[in-house]
């Protein structure tokens, strides 16, 4: 699966190149080609190569558990992650490409091409929007938050602080500093070390 993540990323390099009218290395690409193994594309008769649904296997589900369930319930991937461990989630979620999936569900379902085109370019609309606004807010906090004195060689940023963010402990996360010049009393004798969040 990470093969197949890496071609997508491999492609929208070249989608961009060609739209920035970069000069493309054929002649490399050829060469690469020619050494390695590769599955002809057969229109109307697909040749199966390898699956692209393979994930790797995730520590937690490596081993057997005899979970009992009702049989008047459906038992989902889901209730199967969450069996395995709480916080796991299922392969439809963990999988580094979930719109390949989407759009096998889309053509299981007996939709034409045309129309699942049509879908995928909305999705992929939208998610352009929904990053751009992410985009929008963080550059927005970024430029409340921080003051920029412009210097001769950098920029310094300046951010407003509370010393009393530190907490109870003196050890949030939120304190100034809170990494450097505090020793961990993990074996410090008479140290809870149990954690009582």
């Amino acid at each position: 699966m990470a093969r197949v993540g890496a071609v997508v990323r491999l492609k929208a390099i070249e989608e961009q190149w060609i739209k920035e009218k970069k000069r493309l290395a054929t002649p490399y690409q050829r060469a690469v080609l020619d050494m390695l193994p590769r599955t002809p594309y057969v229109l109307g008769r697909p040749v199966i190569h390898e699956s692209i649904n393979d994930l790797s296997v995730h520590q937690a589900t490596r081993q057997q558990i005899f979970y009992p369930t009702s049989e008047s319930r459906a038992f989902t991937r889901e209730d199967a992650g969450k069996v395995f461990d709480a916080t796991l989630l299922p392969a439809d979620a963990r999988i580094p490409h979930p719109e390949l999936i989407e759009q096998e569900k889309w053509r299981l379902a007996g939709m034409p091409k045309g129309e699942r085109e049509d879908m995928q370019a909305e999705l992929d609309r939208k998610a352009a929007q929904r990053k751009a606004e992410l985009e929008r807010r963080r550059k927005h906090k970024e430029d409340t938050e921080f003051r920029t004195v412009p210097g001769r060689r950098w920029d310094f940023k300046f951010q407003d602080i509370n010393a009393n963010a530190v907490g109870q402990d003196e050890r949030s996360l939120k304190g100034v500093g809170w990494r450097y010049g505090f020793p961990h009393e993990d074996r410090k004798r008479g140290q809870i070390k149990i954690p009582r969040n």
